[in-house]
């Protein structure tokens, strides 16, 4: 082989091994660009999956909340809350944010709803602990101003049925006690902005009370139910229509164990319902303003029974003396030293009454003879205590003018009083429904 061959083949090796070069160069570009395309291409889709997670969409909506919040705009930081949990429902940190936006517009009672919402949707132990804070704060500072209600308790017992170990709701419960029953109380009498009377609100309460209790029986908490049960305090006024509801919870409360206190407040209760039933027929009576078959339940035994026993002082329960009204709007409940007696409002007390009886139990005799005396005050024309009528009717041993004598014998008189702010005028029947009456007025 000569130099010419030799080195034609050594310029085609060399050519096929340059080529060689270029195809490997341009299969490692080739690899390394498919490489990055794949890289940039990863990359691309995980920034796109990753957007697309709900818990970064959840983040994004709360920043947009932040943001909202930073400018005052709490509407819209509420909404961008919503919309974080249209995307997770479950989302404890919406619901903790939504809370935050809340108490910083000074929205505490959404708030704590949105806790408690929350708490129901996730069943996440922290919010409602975080719930239950809140209304403890709630009932503490509504205690220190002053303003202490059953809305207030009603705080403290919802905390109760969440954790009835914890110290905090039980001086709460205490606390409140100390504020809603003072020497004289009309609490459970009054009517909240809703409509609701106290004491509706009350025997609620005490029955979520009875509720926990049951549930899981701690004598901290029986000692709670007993209290409040049975108020310790002087005075607390009752409207007659919340009588029957009373006795049924003093019936659950008494079936936790026994007291002495339940058990007088019981029968003292009983024997106001006993008062209404009998004094029913005298209220329609009045009422209807035909006032002759008065006669008839002024000579009944259930009414001389009462009389008697007022008079002689062996009336049990029933505290009263010489003119005991009978209302059937209002009444008080008083226990002194774990004696209860009860009283129904009279005129003065309650103002607003449909009406009032007044029972005569003094002694007031005439030849030895007991009177039967009765009256009734009906309710005021227009919301105004003048004119003011008095209707008053005695049964009495008298003279009577028979036959131009005077012949003393059992007879009836009735007498109608109105006053006003001149004075009082009065129009009196003597022998009233007899074949001798007469009339006269002064």
């Amino acid at each position: 082989m000569d130099e010419k061959e030799i080195r034609r083949k050594k310029q085609a090796a060399a050519a096929r091994e340059l080529r060689r070069k270029r195809r490997k160069r341009a299969l490692m570009i080739e690899r390394t660009v498919i490489a990055l395309l794949i890289v940039v291409l990863l990359a691309g889709g995980t920034v796109l999956v990753f957007n697309l997670l709900p818990n970064v969409k959840v983040a994004k909506r709360l920043e947009a909340a932040d943001a909202f919040v930073e400018n005052s705009n709490y509407e819209e930081a509420i909404a961008s809350c919503e919309e974080a949990l249209q995307i997770d429902s479950k989302s404890v940190e919406a619901y903790r944010a939504m809370a935050g936006v809340y108490l910083t517009s000074r929205n505490r009672e959404a708030a704590e709803q949105t806790l408690y919402r929350g708490w129901e949707s996730t069943l996440d132990e922290g919010l409602l602990q975080e719930y239950c804070i809140h209304l403890l704060n709630d009932a503490v500072e509504e205690i220190n101003g002053q303003n202490c209600t059953f809305a207030t308790l009603d705080k403290c017992v919802t905390v109760l049925e969440q954790n009835q170990d914890s110290a905090d709701v039980y001086q709460l419960l205490d606390a409140c006690y100390e504020h809603l029953f003072t020497d004289e109380t009309t609490v459970f009498c009054d009517v909240d902005a809703n409509g609701e009377s106290g004491f509706s609100s009350y025997f609620s309460l005490i029955n979520r009370m009875i509720n926990v209790y049951l549930k899981n029986p701690k004598e901290e908490l029986k000692e709670e139910i007993f209290k409040f049960a049975a108020p310790s305090e002087k005075v607390t006024w009752l409207n007659v229509d919340s009588l029957q509801e009373y006795l049924e919870l003093i019936d659950k409360v008494s079936a936790l164990g026994e007291d002495e206190s339940l058990k007088q407040l019981k029968l003292c209760l009983e024997k106001a319902v006993w008062a209404q039933n009998i004094f029913s027929t005298a209220f329609t009576i009045f009422e209807s303003a035909e006032f002759e078959p008065i006669k008839e339940f002024m000579q009944s035994a259930d009414y001389i029974a009462v009389r008697d026993q007022f008079i002689e002082g062996t009336m049990e329960y029933w505290s009263g003396k010489t003119y005991i009204p009978v209302s059937r709007e209002r009444m008080k409940l008083m226990n002194q030293e774990g004696q209860w007696n009860f009283a129904f409002a009279d005129f003065d007390e309650y103002p607003q009454t449909g009406g009032v009886i007044n029972i005569w139990g003094a002694k007031q005799e005439d030849a030895g003879v007991q009177r039967l005396c009765i009256s009734y005050e009906p309710a005021s024309q227009n919301g105004e205590y003048y004119p003011h009528t008095t209707y008053e009717f005695v049964y009495l041993y008298s003279n009577v003018k028979v036959a131009g004598e005077y012949v003393p014998q059992m007879n009836y008189r009735f007498e109608i009083r109105t006053a006003t702010p001149e004075g009082t005028t009065s129009q009196l029947t003597g022998d009233w429904g007899g074949e001798h009456e007469w009339t006269m007025e002064y």
